[in-house]
């Protein structure tokens, strides 16, 4: 009697996967040389420690094939940066398998190596077969397959879609396009060489489910390649600002070139920040950014951690270089720039009676840090949305523009909005201006930027070309709308597509991104309207206090939801969101309070914002501002200060900027102190007047 196919758990169904395929090279030159109950017990131990790599990186083995395994990220399950733990685990199995080989007897044995190959993309999942075995099929596992055939032994090849996923993780390096077996095109590879010792980036995670690449500014990265290497032979920093309208692709154009550098040139540094306009009032909170992204600082770091891990790192980049400054000093005062308190610091204790001269003593330090960094190796600074940027860190920005002795040649990359330079005209004058333009879109580069779309019928692809007027974001939002709702499946005529997209009638950035807001569940869209009280960056913390708050009195959009159920739902809508690709995760943060979310586009935290009632909006802001005021950072306190007053809680935010303004005084940044100073005059003549 036959036994019954067992019951299948997971629904057959189309996922966004990574797939690798390993291959453990030297197998069959060892049965010439070893016995088959050798041979067999070695093949045995292999797998055992390969197959528990694999596990424990969380890839899904899908089956073995001879001396080859395949496993999977993304099926059944997904996790929060599959593509990253399949790459991970990829350098793991060929560390293990060193290891492993290392210890043998056999000197035959010590030559075995292992190739992997991964690539992301579409695959269909379900169960096939008599034994009724789960497992994925598609273009996606074909390449995978192929990739890891063209591997050398020892060595990780990517494709471009997990290359996107995984950039600022890795040491990677590009390869020369591999034409595949049924490709009519060739293949953009990469050759993984290890983990970065530091993440070049703040980054957070994405699901990435819509492949894109960059299209139509070809002109504007040849000219930013020029500006890198004149900025190399130059003797002081050439400052680059790249600016257009929202949508047009600033952040895109930046992220591309800091990344072809990363893989054409992996000596060099980088160092990003991005300005917020929620914290444009924190004194140098763009530097601060930068070296904490840098080193990996989190704001909940006990102070003793946060000074150890400075130290540390400002150690790495000073160098072994001897000079009249020590390491100490350096790493105490541009600590302090930046808000860490050094105790008994004899360095800061010269200063006590002189913050300003403190000040100035952190800019010199800085210069010479950088210096030293520039001696090391090429260094960029990277800047977004530099409008936001308080005036204490462009006031640093502006000290290293000027020619000083020794030389620092570096290039400093930002982005801005044109407002910025009409608004501040001094930066045009120091700066490079590269203006992104409306682009000229096609049906061709639709396809080209979009290739989930070159399958798609002209006309539809003419649609959306029209429709997004240049705007590169506006045709990211419109494509992404299609696929959500299932347009691009096969079943639709062209017709279909073209109506429904007449149908919608978005004329501009704005309303699509209010359809794509309101096209979430209730439950998501509440949440995000929520956390763009918060700001562009936010804390779950935060959006649960103004949830509790909405809940407990009545009002808002989750009063008919239980106090009890609201973190549960906060936590499924922000994962909706995150596969909406409307918000992200800050990466290895885990779900607390404190983890941290990014909304996509400062327009669409606007558009969100924009959507919350006026009547609920002051309440929001105060149980916001109460979250924030707990939190131990004083920057935190500084942008609940914000809040309080968004709140009509004056008397609270006036004493908030008060002491934001005495704080800001103890760290030199006068021209901060004294508009903060101002902001909490204004807020106590309002509190006289009522």
């Amino acid at each position: 009697m036959t036994s019954p196919l067992p019951l299948t758990q997971f629904p057959e169904e189309r996922r966004l996967a990574s797939v690798l395929f390993a291959e453990v090279q030297g197998f069959t030159g060892l049965a010439d040389k070893l016995d088959y109950e050798t041979i067999s017990d070695l093949i045995k131990s292999v797998w055992l420690r390969l197959d528990e790599v694999i596990a424990a990186h969380g890839g899904y083995i899908d089956k073995h094939i001879g001396d080859a395994v395949m496993a999977v990220w993304g099926a059944p399950y997904a996790g929060e940066n599959d593509a990253e733990h399949a790459v991970a685990a990829a350098l793991a199995l060929q560390s293990s398998l060193n290891e492993f080989t290392g210890n043998l007897s056999q000197p035959q044995a010590k030559e075995m190596k292992i190739q992997v190959g991964i690539n992301t993309g579409t695959v269909l999942a379900g169960y096939v077969g008599l034994r009724n075995e789960y497992n994925v099929m598609g273009d996606t596992v074909n390449i995978a397959a192929q990739l890891e055939q063209a591997a050398e032994p020892g060595t990780v090849l990517i494709n471009e879609s997990t290359y996107r996923l995984v950039r600022g993780v890795f040491r990677i390096r590009r390869l020369a396009p591999l034409q595949l077996k049924g490709k009519n095109e060739s293949v953009s590879a990469y050759q993984v060489e290890g983990v970065l010792p530091q993440p070049s980036s703040l980054r957070y995670q994405g699901i990435g489910s819509l492949e894109t690449h960059m299209v139509g500014r070809e002109a504007e990265m040849a000219r930013l390649d020029k500006l890198y290497r004149q900025a190399l032979m130059a003797d002081r920093p050439t400052l680059v600002i790249v600016t257009g309208e929202a949508g047009m692709g600033k952040s895109r154009l930046l992220m591309e070139f800091t990344s072809q550098l990363e893989v054409e040139e992996p000596a060099f540094t980088l160092l990003s920040a991005r300005a917020l306009a929620q914290a444009s009032r924190v004194p140098f909170f763009l530097w601060k950014s930068l070296w904490h992204n840098r080193f990996s600082l989190g704001d909940d770091d006990p102070p003793e951690i946060a000074r150890e891990k400075f130290l540390r790192e400002i150690q790495k980049l000073w160098g072994k270089q001897l000079g009249p400054v020590s390491v100490i000093e350096a790493a105490h005062l541009i600590g302090n720039l930046t808000g860490l308190q050094w105790p008994n610091s004899k360095y800061l204790g010269a200063y006590d009676e002189d913050s300003e001269g403190r000040v100035k003593r952190a800019f010199e330090l800085t210069r010479e840090l950088l210096c030293r960094a520039c001696e090391i190796r090429p260094t960029v600074l990277l800047f977004d949305d530099l409008q936001w940027a308080d005036s204490g860190s462009l006031n640093l920005l502006q000290y290293l523009l000027q020619p000083v002795f020794p030389q620092l040649p570096m290039l400093i990359l930002a982005g801005a909005r044109p407002e910025f330079l009409r608004q501040q005209p001094r930066w045009a004058n120091v700066a490079k201006v590269v203006m992104l333009d409306p682009l000229p879109i096609n049906a061709s580069g639709v396809a080209t930027a979009y290739p989930d779309l070159r399958g798609m019928p002209e006309e539809v692809l003419d649609e959306l070309a029209s429709r997004a007027d240049g705007n590169p974001y506006f045709l990211e939002e419109m494509v992404k709308s299609l696929v959500k709702t299932g347009m691009t499946e096969t079943g639709h005529s062209p017709q279909e597509i073209v109506e429904k997209l007449r149908d919608q009638p978005p004329e501009s950035l704005r309303v699509m991104l209010q359809a794509r807001l309101d096209a979430l569940s209730r439950e998501a869209r509440s949440v995000a309207l929520l956390a763009s009280v918060v700001g562009r960056v936010f804390w779950v913390g935060a959006v649960i206090a103004a949830a509790r708050a909405a809940a407990g009195s009545g009002t808002g959009p989750l009063v008919y939801m239980p106090t009890t159920v609201v973190e549960r739902v906060i936590q499924d809508a922000l994962r909706q969101l995150v596969r909406a690709e409307l918000a992200f995760p800050r990466a290895s943060s885990r779900f607390s309070g404190d983890q941290e979310y990014i909304f996509k586009h400062s327009l669409l935290r606007d558009v969100a914002y924009s959507l919350v009632p006026h009547k609920n909006r002051k309440q929001y802001h105060l149980a916001v501002a109460h979250w924030l005021v707990d939190r131990v950072d004083p920057d935190f306190k500084l942008m609940a200060a914000d809040h309080y007053e968004r709140a009509g809680a004056f008397f609270d935010a006036s004493q908030l900027y008060e002491n934001a303004a005495q704080y800001a005084t103890s760290r030199g940044a006068t021209k901060e102190a004294e508009k903060l100073h101002a902001r909490a005059q204004s807020l106590r003549e309002k509190i006289e007047e009522v």
